[in-house]
């Protein structure tokens, strides 16, 4: 059980003529259920697109997608996304925004217990203090917790995290990193992390996947004990070598994700 990606390729007609750019190509890859994957690429490798395709936002060309034996045929309440902004409604307090996707369910379909459900992740992204402040009032660090606790109170089969950390300070991001460990731990979910940055790959992830212009060329298993420690030799050498696999034998494609 698990996500599985089974030659999946993507194309656009850049020019309008017909000539079509591959953004992915033949891409082979299976995530299994509580799996923290990290993908790692730089500007224009196809990161985004793999995550909408799985998101559902987009079709594949070729190939297939599949949840848990099921093809994916587009968005789904089961594939949770949080992006790089945390995109929160502004005139919602942060109890709002984390029962937004709730209260849209049909009623047969719709939790009795919204309130509870809103508690508990007030509670992990430990916000209780704020829960009925508005996105203005909170940092760039809390705003983005209250978008991983919308996405998770849905209770999705899989979270996928589309570069989430990437508008933060060095500081917050660093402390958010932690954070989401934490409700990764907690909640047993799989994640898909997307992210241009090595270190945070090797933090986070169990194994990293390499993308290059669509291509995956390398996927490899994490093997240090949590939580990781940067200055670890053995964390440092990870770190050497996937700047060395990005860097390789390879010149980015140019292309708009």
């Amino acid at each position: 059980m698990g996500l599985f990606l089974n030659h999946v390729s993507k194309a656009f007609n850049e020019d309008g003529q017909g000539n079509l750019q591959y953004v992915l190509r033949d891409v082979h890859l299976g995530i299994h259920t509580g799996e923290f994957i990290c993908v790692l690429g730089k500007s224009g490798c196809g990161k985004s697109t793999l995550l909408n395709l799985i998101a559902g936002y987009l079709k594949p060309d070729s190939g297939e997608i599949v949840v848990d034996q099921s093809a994916i045929n587009g968005p789904s309440a089961e594939r949770g996304v949080v992006f790089q902004q945390h995109a929160l409604f502004p005139w919602l307090t942060v109890r709002e925004n984390i029962a937004f996707g709730l209260k849209l369910k049909p009623m047969f379909d719709r939790p009795k217990n919204i309130p509870k459900i809103v508690d508990h992740y007030v509670d992990m992204i430990g916000l209780k203090e704020y829960e009925n402040a508005y996105p203005s009032q909170l940092s760039g660090g809390m705003a983005q917790r209250v978008g991983i606790a919308r996405a998770l109170a849905n209770d999705p089969k899989i979270l996928l995290m589309d570069e989430p950390l990437g508008a933060l300070d060095a500081m917050t991001r660093e402390n958010m990193r932690k954070e989401l460990i934490h409700i990764w731990q907690e909640t047993g979910k799989t994640i898909l992390f997307i992210t241009h940055s090595v270190p945070e790959a090797v933090y986070l992830s169990d194994r990293v996947v390499v993308l290059k212009s669509g291509v995956v060329e390398r996927v490899e298993q994490i093997d240090l004990p949590r939580p990781r420690m940067v200055h670890d030799p053995k964390f440092q050498q990870y770190v050497e070598l996937f700047e060395k696999e990005l860097t390789d034998n390879a010149e980015e494609a140019v292309i708009t994700e």
